[in-house]
């Protein structure tokens, strides 16, 4: 578990330390004095950045480098550094040169519950597909590059498509990205099923978070695809649909295009579900993420909650309470909470 925090020149931070608690850990600040910046740090150590600003607006204005580090248990010290002026940052554990890589993957994963978070089903279907890349990464170390390499092959074979379209290109030359494509997305499909699986097998369980008022309870994942067939799925649409993605300039499906949806009584939870429901069902996907990387990775993640029990009513504070303390818990608040916690006033 994390027991202290170290930050220098992070923010608005000069030089503060904050030593936590195995448990439970209160940080209360006024809610316009960047109190989240304390939780962005701990997410930095475990490629779950919260605000996902980047290094140089990290930086504390004026200052020309930031140093942060953490400290698990009473051994361990992790630390990331950033010279603004070099544009270089420098990873350590303890005390030694590393790669951000190794630094990630022997740091605590960490589970984020912010207010953006509790809108995603409203907001944009990217809300909902980086929710069920950002649970890969921290459950399989190698997934953050396999996201990354679709992403860029993705970009390359829009430029070819738009460079076709435009009589800048051959059509023969689409056929090399068309090869990386579909190997790229079909590895991005054998991840996901991962997650997709887990979630379809325990989708039951969430009527208990719903006070048992519903009867049928569906996870749907949209695709196009045949989670069955997924290559053959892939190399159909390429040879179907060539001369649209030319004509349109893009790739128009696959898993950058994917959504899903929970459906309540033959209800969606995204078109017509009460903000009571959606609360609900946010909170219980939240800690079954936290159930999968601890399957997966065989460690209990760190709970970051940034400041959303100020906009939850008594029920859904009592159910994010009560399902906290089995984690180390590390909460910012605007107001004090009635808790038998380790309280850090800032």
């Amino acid at each position: 578990m994390l027991t202290s925090l170290d930050l220098r020149n992070f923010r608005n931070f000069q030089n503060n330390n904050f030593i936590l608690e195995n448990n439970k850990n209160l940080i209360i600040w006024k809610n316009w004095e960047w109190k989240t910046n304390v939780l962005e740090a701990i997410g930095l150590f475990s490629n779950n950045n919260i605000l996902e600003i980047n290094f140089d607006n990290l930086v504390k204005k004026w200052e020309d480098f930031l140093y942060i580090k953490a400290k698990i248990e009473k051994w361990d010290e992790f630390a990331i550094s950033f010279d603004r002026v070099q544009n270089k940052k420098k990873y350590f554990i303890n005390n030694k040169s590393t790669t951000k890589k190794n630094l990630v993957n022997n740091f605590p994963k960490t589970v984020s519950f912010h207010p953006m978070i509790m809108n995603m089903m409203y907001l944009s279907p990217t809300l909902r597909r980086d929710f069920l890349d950002s649970i890969l990464i921290s459950s399989f170390s190698d997934y953050n590059k396999v996201i990354k390499n679709y992403k860029n092959i993705l970009i390359n074979r829009n430029k070819v498509l738009k460079n076709i379209n435009e009589w800048k290109s051959q059509k023969s030359e689409i056929n090399f990205w068309n090869n990386r494509f579909i190997e790229s997305a079909t590895l991005v499909y054998l991840y996901r099923e991962k997650i997709l699986l887990y979630i379809e097998e325990n989708i039951k369980y969430l009527n208990t978070y719903l006070n048992n008022k519903v009867e049928n309870i569906w996870f749907i994942y949209k695709t196009k695809i045949d989670r069955n067939n997924v290559r053959n799925s892939i190399e159909n649409y390429i040879g179907k649909n060539l001369d649209r993605d030319i004509i349109l300039k893009k790739t128009y499906i696959w898993p950058h295009l994917d959504d899903f949806d929970i459906i309540l009584d033959d209800v969606s939870l995204i078109n017509f579900a009460s903000r009571w429901e959606v609360k609900s069902i946010i909170i219980w996907l939240k800690f079954l993420e936290s159930q999968f990387i601890s399957n997966t990775t065989g460690n209990k993640p760190i709970f970051i909650v940034d400041d959303i029990l100020s906009e939850l009513d008594q029920v859904h504070m009592d159910i994010l309470l009560k399902n906290f303390w089995d984690n180390q818990t590390i909460i910012t608040s605007i107001k004090d909470i009635n808790l038998n916690s380790n309280k850090i006033y800032l």
